[in-house]
């Protein structure tokens, strides 16, 4: 007979932005069903006591570049090492970031993808997501400005969803970018718009030809004017265009974080760490693709003070985003389970529904993580 888990006496948290008390059933890695707290379910193998907890999907985070020392850039082989880890912070399926860098360092992450690895207590690694090299040479952020342009046609024809490419992150305004953009996105991968200073009808433009996201909001792009509203103003205007945020505190100010989500809402915001090799480490200097970047209490930076990443985990990003707005848990767990999935077309993942994968992490009422189940089983306890 099938072993049934029962997660009981908890919350879910919906993508409506509530906390429904219901008992969640799990069996060969899918919820199976959702019952009443009462209900008498005789299938139940073992009951795991989330009392007065909140259980959520598991994170998805779009834009990690790696962790614990290992940069995705750099090194793709820490790609398995991060997944091991990335579940005690409630990120059980992520997207390896590769940072604007050589042909070379792109196919050597098209290889690691190819070869990973992990075993079935890690994070799923869902598909490449290359920030960059065909972004603004005015703002390149911590991007090794040397590497900025466009590849070869003959490198563009490898980048297909089915071999692993989930996310490209380019600038509009880049000449060639419309047509590549719905090249791209008739392909089913995500296009979304980044280090970038297109006007507001460049944005619309590639709106227009299949961008659906715009990465890292304020950080990285022209800044906005009420005469020349550019990437920000044509971004906050949008009506359903989905936005990524480093709600670390640093990267944007918690106002203008409050200020983005009044106008974005809880269906088009999602929360990224960004999160480079120091994520998990203390103080000190890690790599970003070549770059030699120092984390502090003023976040990751280059030589030059420019910041470089983060070393935020995505369930802080979680408690910031309800500090910082006022939105509820709910709204906020949304903001890195299902509205993620909903941009990467994954209809199993980011909701706590019959059918879904098991991966589910449980929260206290005050958003602090305290087990993280992945497949069903659990693979972190604080």
């Amino acid at each position: 007979m099938t072993a049934v888990t029962r997660l009981a006496g908890g919350s879910i948290a919906t993508p409506e932005g509530t906390l429904d008390q219901v008992d969640v059933l799990v069996a060969e890695g899918r919820i199976i069903d959702l019952v009443a707290p009462d209900a008498r379910v005789d299938i139940a193998d073992g009951v795991i006591d989330v009392t007065d907890r909140i259980v959520a999907p598991g994170l998805i985070d779009m834009q990690i570049n790696g962790g614990w020392g290992g940069d995705f850039t750099g090194n793709p082989c820490s790609i398995s090492e991060v997944a091991a880890r990335l579940p005690s912070t409630g990120v059980t399926a992520f997207m390896p970031t590769i940072v604007t860098s050589s042909p070379a360092q792109r196919q050597a992450a098209f290889e690691a993808l190819a070869d990973l690895e992990t075993g079935p207590d890690a994070a799923s690694a869902l598909g490449l997501h290359f920030e960059g090299p065909i972004i603004s040479p005015n703002r390149p952020g911590a991007h090794n400005p040397k590497y900025i342009g466009v590849p070869s046609p003959a490198e563009i024809d490898t980048w297909t969803r089915r071999r692993g490419v989930a996310i490209i992150t380019l600038a509009p305004e880049v000449s060639g970018a419309t047509e590549l953009i719905s090249r791209l996105a008739d392909q089913g991968i995500v296009v979304s718009a980044g280090h970038t200073e297109c006007s507001a009808v460049e944005f619309a433009t590639a709106r227009a030809a299949g961008v659906s996201m715009v990465t890292h909001l304020f950080n990285a792009m022209a800044p906005f004017s009420h005469r020349e509203p550019g990437p920000i103003g044509a971004t906050l205007a949008d009506e359903s265009v989905f936005v990524s945020i480093i709600c670390d505190g640093i990267h944007i100010d918690p106002v203008a974080v409050r200020m983005a989500y009044r106008a974005l809402g809880p269906a088009r915001t999602i929360l990224v760490s960004d999160a480079v090799a120091a994520l998990g480490l203390t103080d000190g200097t890690v790599l970003l693709g070549d770059l030699n970047v120092t984390v502090s209490e003023r976040g990751v930076r280059t030589s030059d003070d420019v910041l470089a990443g983060s070393n935020l985990a995505l369930d802080q990003a979680i408690r910031n985003l309800v500090r910082f707005t006022g939105c509820s848990p709910a709204q906020a767990i949304r903001a890195a389970t299902t509205n993620p999935a909903q941009v990467l077309g994954l209809t199993d993942r980011g909701r706590v529904q019959v059918g879904c994968v098991a991966d589910l992490v449980v929260f206290d009422r005050n958003l602090e993580l305290e087990l993280t189940i992945i497949g069903g089983h659990t693979t972190w306890k604080s």
